[in-house]
């Protein structure tokens, strides 16, 4: 049986392997478009032409090309002349050559599940890479980075160094501090912020040892540094708590502050305490329940940190809201205090401070 009105577009996509009947033996199919035509359909031939025809050359091809090596039918025409017409690259290419470099479709699938799973793993490789670098920079550079960052925005966003507000008071920070501390404090916060222990300093600062008046009345000269000055800075050690005039100073200025509703008191907690002795005394429990206050760094890569927080709780006045048990009460320390170590210099780094 010879057929030779197959002639369609179309029969090249779907040839079905029960199409033709088991008997036919002779098949022309020249001309036509056979994208990629399955040999189980041509198992009953033993005469085909596949002349003129376009062959879509991809890896649907391959069982059709491997069939043509081994067959045994008889071809019309050679198969050397078989050619590529899509896509457009291998136009015109002889399928015997395209047999040679075709990939099957599962190995493009399995390439691309490998690059796929190749790129995720470099992915969480940076990722987790990135994380450690970041918490060991953190850990070990924290504290110069904040200089350096510090040091770019204060030349290009802020530029100068602010004046400080004109007003009427005396001082800018009236220090309160027990006099066992005086070393620490002086090292540690007036070098840094009294404009008398350095010109780059910003503030006029009062404390005992030098501005109180001899001679006058202690409460006097407590009360009167309070409201002489801008702001109290309370440095809270263990011997400050044993200290009955720094309490009473704390106390007054807190008086102070819920009198104007202003953050005039800034309190520093330094040295290792722990926090039942800061809840003893009522006007000290009342502002760590519902203030915000600044603790001396354990690190010292955290010290630049620090001082730029207090320096901003100097220069800013904002609001405070009054709360039922900030109701100042007479401060006593207790009657037999135990002995405590003071207040240890380690946490002093030779970080400059650039106010």
């Amino acid at each position: 049986m010879w057929t030779s009105a197959l002639q369609l577009v179309f029969i090249g996509f779907y040839l079905q392997q029960d199409l033709f009947p088991t008997t036919l033996k002779r098949l022309d199919l020249s001309d036509n478009f056979l994208a990629s035509p399955d040999p189980v359909t041509f198992l009953s031939l033993s005469f085909l032409s596949l002349a003129a025809n376009r062959f879509y050359c991809d890896c649907n091809l391959e069982s059709f090309l491997k069939w043509l090596n081994v067959t045994n039918v008889t071809f019309a025409s050679p198969t050397e002349e078989y050619r590529c017409e899509f896509p457009a690259a291998l136009q015109n290419l002889p399928l015997e050559n395209f047999s040679r470099v075709i990939e099957p479709c599962g190995e493009d699938d399995a390439k691309a599940i490998q690059d796929l799973q190749l790129a995720l793993f470099i992915f969480n490789a940076v990722l987790v890479i990135t994380v450690i670098l970041s918490g060991f920079i953190y850990a070990r550079l924290r504290g110069h980075i904040f200089i350096i960052y510090k040091t770019i925005v204060g030349r290009v966003l802020e530029g100068p160094k602010p004046n400080l507000p004109v007003d009427e008071v005396q001082y800018d920070a009236f220090l309160s501090f027990s006099e066992n501390d005086y070393g620490w404090v002086e090292a540690a916060l007036l070098k840094k912020l009294d404009n008398q222990f350095s010109e780059e300093n910003l503030f006029r600062c009062c404390f005992e040892a030098r501005d109180f008046l001899p001679g006058e009345d202690h409460l006097t000269n407590i009360r009167d540094a309070i409201w002489s000055s801008r702001k109290t800075v309370c440095v809270v050690s263990k011997e400050f708590l044993k200290d009955g005039w720094c309490l009473e100073a704390f106390t007054l200025a807190q008086g102070r502050m819920l009198e104007e509703l202003t953050n005039v008191l800034v309190m520093v907690v330094v040295g290792k305490m722990a926090h039942y002795q800061l809840m003893k005394y009522h006007a000290v429990r009342a502002f760590v329940q519902r203030r915000e206050y600044l603790t001396w760094p354990e690190d010292p890569q955290d010290l630049e940190w620090f001082y730029e927080r207090l320096v901003s709780k100097i220069l800013k006045d904002t609001k405070v809201k009054k709360f039922a048990e900030d109701q100042p009460e007479p401060a006593q320390p207790d009657a037999q205090p135990q002995e405590e170590e003071g207040i240890q210099l380690e946490n002093i780094g030779p970080i400059p401070c650039q106010l």
